[in-house]
């Protein structure tokens, strides 16, 4: 029974300092291209972003002329009556 439970904390030992050099080893080699390649993205996407929020704009501002707009009617229509 004392082997299987030296076996055991053994075994234990062996995957905590696995899971360490696995983390080592990303942080090294993956984790800086990983950043580099989603930045770039993003670079690339900022114009289409900007695109979209001109267009956002515009849509607002024909949204509010158009309500100006409705509410002169509006106005003109009760002032007939």
């Amino acid at each position: 029974m004392r082997d299987e439970k030296g076996i055991a904390s053994w075994v234990v030992i062996v995957i905590i300092v696995l899971l360490i050099a696995a983390g080592f080893l990303w942080s090294k080699y993956f984790a800086a291209p990983t950043a580099t390649v989603m930045m770039q993205g993003a670079d690339q996407a900022k114009p289409a972003i900007e695109k979209a929020h001109q267009a956002s704009d515009a849509a607002d501002r024909a949204n509010k002329i158009a309500e100006e707009a409705a509410k002169r009617l509006n106005e003109d229509a009760a002032a007939r009556q």
